[in-house]
């Protein structure tokens, strides 16, 4: 009994040492992040801006993007895995935010979007609605403002793994 034990447990070091990691080896990054430059995320973020200001009819302003670190799906975490956050204003007049948020609900709804907020105030005159992109993994979500004269909008990327050099 003590050699068929012995066996397993030299059985079971050999399986252990041979999957496991040499201290230097990198941790084995998740396939299915994206890899793209930075460039190309702030233009996918900006394109979903566009588009949101397009369904309001305004333009956007007060438009600022900043890249970040950001914790892939697995808990890593590296330099080169990072997200983009977009934020915009678009105006909008006092009487029209409820009924704006509604029409891009329904559109975001038409484009298969999971709809993550949506809030209407108990004055019945602002709201928020925030959405998460299919199959992209885009959050948007749109505020309105205080005084309501514009809606604020948030764009964020999903992590990626960045080809731009450190």
């Amino acid at each position: 009994m003590k050699t068929r034990t012995r066996a397993c447990l030299a059985a079971v070091l050999v399986i252990a040492t041979a999957t496991a990691c040499s201290p230097g080896e990198k941790k084995e990054q998740p396939t299915d992040m994206k890899s793209a430059s930075e460039a190309e995320i702030t233009g996918q973020v900006n394109q979903y801006a566009n588009q949101v200001a397009a369904l309001v009819g305004n333009p956007l302003f007060n438009p600022a993007t900043s890249s970040a670190p950001c914790s892939g799906r697995g808990g890593e975490l590296d330099e080169k895995i990072r997200t983009v956050q977009g934020a915009y204003n678009v105006n909008l007049a006092a009487g029209r935010h409820v009924d704006t948020l509604a029409r891009i609900r329904e559109q975001w709804r038409a484009q298969g979007w999971t709809i993550t907020e949506d809030v209407t105030s108990s004055n019945g005159r602002e709201g928020a609605l925030a959405a998460k992109t299919t199959p992209d993994g885009y959050s948007l979500s749109l505020t309105s403002t205080s005084p309501p004269t514009a809606l604020a909008l948030l764009v964020n990327s999903p992590c990626y793994r960045s080809t731009d050099p450190l």
